[in-house]
């Protein structure tokens, strides 16, 4: 029993012994260890807006832990001067290049116009953001002016200005549930394709990317050429409607010039010419040898095809005997003299 009291004592000793000596190495390890490594970086000096512009007076160099400085933080002023704040950057907040845009599109730069649509029309409603860019198609039924139902892009790249009037950037719980309207941002010169795509067809947006589409005028290059293929259709429905229009004027002229044949018949007294087109009803060309304004064959006209006696002149016929065939007409026409030969009587048609 005595022997276990003296083993029991000098374990505790030795325990106690070990761990002050444990605790004075880690002291001392402590002690000679430097302070962490620092780097300076631009953080807010002041809440500074969506759409504001950096400037040196808003801005300030602080030092970071380097293990806690957010990735793309910089130190360098020329990065930062100039710029815009896409988001609120908060007193203190990290000033971060991807927060940043080239551009204020908070504001409408001159020349530009904002547009609006239903956000019920857009399926990436929720997923879009004020400074996001966006692609503009529209689906369009056939129409006078749509040569067939078809999707077409409209504007590709174009800035969404804002949601529901507001231009900045929400995230989280302040973002709204629910939006109405979105406003995009499109130069001038694209304000007419953007109506003729609005009031003929159906808009719809998609997500596009930073990639520049303007062209030398500032324009967007979708928007021209969209507005070239609408020109173009328009051009062949006038020159299609002006050659229906000509073929209607020249109908009645090229009636008679159909796969037909001519035919004389004698019409009390007179060689009448008409024009036959099988199936079709004869079309007079007038008398023979004589120049007629008559343009159809009346529908009243007898024709006597057994007729023996002479017939009386028609007053509108001239007495004197004129070139061509007139001399078979009226009196003087051999087919109405009385012949002493047998078996010869007056010519019939």
């Amino acid at each position: 029993m005595r022997n276990k009291s003296i083993y029991l004592l000098l374990a505790c000793v030795c325990g106690s012994v070990a761990a002050i000596l444990a605790s004075q190495w880690l002291k001392a390890q402590a002690s000679n260890q430097g302070p962490g490594e620092t780097r300076e970086i631009f953080v807010a000096g002041m809440a500074i807006d969506v759409g504001e512009k950096i400037t040196p007076e808003k801005i300030q160099l602080e030092q970071w832990p380097a293990d806690k400085i957010p990735q793309g933080s910089t130190g360098e002023l020329e990065v930062l001067e100039g710029k815009y704040a896409k988001q609120r950057f908060y007193v203190g907040e990290a000033i971060m290049p991807v927060k940043l845009m080239e551009e204020n599109w908070s504001t409408v730069p001159k020349g530009y116009r904002v547009v609006a649509m239903k956000a019920s029309d857009s399926s990436i409603a929720n997923l879009i953001q004020p400074g996001d860019r966006v692609d503009v198609m529209a689906y369009f039924n056939k129409s006078e002016l749509i040569p067939r139902s078809i999707t077409k892009t409209v504007l590709m790249g174009v800035r969404v200005y804002a949601l529901d009037g507001d231009t900045q950037r929400r995230v989280g719980e302040d973002r709204p549930k629910t939006l109405r309207t979105i406003q995009l941002l499109i130069h001038e010169k694209d304000a007419e394709a953007w109506t003729y795509a609005n009031e003929l067809g159906n808009i719809r947006l998609s997500l596009g990317s930073d990639a520049d589409y303007s062209t030398e005028d500032g324009s967007n290059e979708a928007g021209q050429r969209f507005l070239e293929w609408l020109d173009e259709y328009r051009k062949m429905q006038e020159e299609a409607l002006a050659a229906l229009e000509q073929g209607s004027t020249n109908a009645a002229d090229s009636a008679v010039e159909e796969e037909g044949f001519p035919m004389i018949k004698m019409v009390e007294g007179r060689l009448m010419e008409y024009w036959i087109v099988p199936g079709k009803i004869p079309v007079l060309r007038g008398e023979v040898g004589k120049t007629s304004n008559v343009s159809a064959a009346p529908s009243n006209i007898k024709i006597n095809s057994n007729s023996n006696s002479k017939s009386s002149p028609d007053p509108s016929v001239e007495a004197e005997v004129e070139d061509g065939l007139d001399y078979l007409n009226g009196d003087a026409s051999p087919f109405f003299q009385d012949s002493e030969e047998p078996g010869l009587n007056p010519a019939t048609n």
